[in-house]
């Protein structure tokens, strides 16, 4: 949703990527070759060129190993500071890359693989480099099945990582923040104070959002039923971040009951109707290949 929301990403194009559709023009990401959640800018026009990476949004594709996102997300990072540090770096064909280091590298990862050893190696790296990069891991309280309890030390990555935080008056460090993921307000307040730390100051930051939920289970194969308590899905129902968001919508009196209502039936068919057009852009081809050989063979 937030790729959409910035415009690097439409609801046909999402399904395109579904279906592994290998038009690039189709599936701009990845051209059918990830999963769905990989979502790559093109930084090479169509005659191999760089693009003025300085006036678009910039997206480098998680990968499928669990925090295989991570080295590259540092050397981002460093990239940015490397820019601002270097004055032969701010001129000339060079200012297609970096504006003076002003940049940011946004990363994600899920809170079960924090466990993993690039995510560590990175995590300390990034605070030796002390470079412009800011951690956000999505804590559901669930690996796939696996609860925290039996993942991460005290059931809290933020806990563990307390004595990265910088010292008072001093640069050396991390600036953490936790947040509920489905307190808007909140998740506005700290990224924007963390970004804001991160992009003057040019030191890492880690934003541990709390109380996600899972939608569908890990995967559309998958039962959380099987796994989760009663009680738990039903606090997830109330907290899905969808519905709390609805709930501060006609709090703030920012649209009525009726509007939302005319806002979710048509996104529901928006939703649908790109769907298709996805399908039979992805399916037309094949069809008419098909129908080519079986001509063929009968002929």
């Amino acid at each position: 949703t937030f790729m959409m929301a910035i415009g690097e990403l439409t609801v046909r194009e999402f399904f395109a990527q579904l279906y592994a559709h290998p038009d690039v023009e189709a599936e701009p990401c990845s051209a059918g070759r990830s999963m769905n959640g990989h979502f790559g800018s093109r930084s090479l026009d169509e005659n191999g060129e760089w693009k003025d990476l300085t006036k678009m949004k910039n997206s480098s594709a998680d990968i499928s190993p669990t925090a295989g996102q991570m080295p590259r997300l540092l050397g981002l990072a460093q990239a940015s500071k490397v820019y601002r540090e270097n004055p032969d770096l701010q001129k000339g064909k060079f200012l297609k890359f970096s504006n003076k280091g002003n940049e940011i590298a946004f990363g994600t990862i899920g809170d079960a693989s924090t466990s993993e050893g690039l995510f560590w190696e990175t995590i300390n790296a990034a605070g030796v480099l002390q470079v412009p990069m800011l951690m956000s891991v999505w804590d559901d309280g669930h690996g796939i099945s696996v609860t925290k309890k039996y993942q991460t030390t005290k059931e809290s990555i933020s806990e563990v990582l307390k004595g990265f935080q910088r010292d008072k008056g001093k640069k050396n460090g991390y600036e953490i923040f936790k947040v509920k993921g489905w307190d808007y307000p909140a998740l506005l307040e700290t990224y924007t104070k963390a970004a804001k730390i991160v992009r003057e100051e040019h030191i890492p930051a880690l934003v541990h959002v709390e109380e996600l939920t899972q939608p569908q289970g890990h995967s559309t194969s998958g039962s959380h039923e099987r796994y989760k308590s009663k009680e738990r899905l039903e606090w997830e129902r109330e907290y899905d971040c969808i519905n709390q968001m609805r709930i501060w919508i006609l709090k703030e009196k920012i649209a009525t009951e009726e509007e939302l209502k005319e806002i979710e039936e048509y996104a529901k068919k928006y939703v649908r109707q790109e769907k298709a057009a996805a399908w039979k852009a992805f399916i037309t081809p094949i069809v008419q290949e098909q129908n080519f050989v079986i001509e063929k063979i009968n002929a």
